[in-house]
């Protein structure tokens, strides 16, 4: 039985790299994309007996633990938890996220991307920590935010600002 794999011929990810899918949309598209590749290759190595791993594999799930607990930051309402004599709750669990964050980061930090996959990985996971990336990475932004905007776009299918 062959596996379907999705190309941008299929019609959401047209309208995705044509810009008629909002941004939101789209980047999550691009989670459950990335998540379906992993069991996409899951299944084809199993029904292939092949033992091929990605050497991107890790750096993969290092990117989609990254996004987790930074969608867990941005879904957090830090103004509603207490401030109390124990300490400041809301700075107590800033810190709780972003201290498991910092060795994920330095994982997906310690090496390149080897594949596009790996490449486009990384990219969705620097658009959702970084919402001002396009704002600064417009006309009128520095040059070196101009220059990694424009490449984040071209891996995640992001229309120019």
């Amino acid at each position: 039985m062959a596996t379907h794999i999705p190309t941008t011929s299929t019609p959401f990810l047209s309208s995705i790299m044509q810009g008629k899918v909002s941004p939101r949309r789209a980047f999550l598209a691009g989670g459950v994309a990335a998540t379906a590749s992993a069991a996409v290759m899951a299944s084809v190595q199993s029904a292939t007996g092949a033992s091929f791993v990605s050497p991107d594999a890790e750096l993969v799930a290092h990117c989609a633990m990254l996004d987790a607990l930074e969608r867990e930051f941005l879904a957090t309402d830090f103004g509603a938890l207490p401030n109390t004599p124990e300490g400041d709750h809301a700075e107590a669990e800033q810190d709780r996220i972003s201290a498991a964050q910092r060795p994920i980061v330095d994982a997906i930090c310690a090496r390149p991307p080897q594949t596009p996959a790996g490449a486009v990985a990384v990219a969705h996971s620097l658009v959702l920590w970084d919402a001002e990336l396009f704002r600064e990475g417009g006309p009128d932004g520095c040059t070196n935010k101009r220059l990694v905007a424009a490449l984040v776009r071209g891996l995640t299918g992001r229309a120019a600002a």
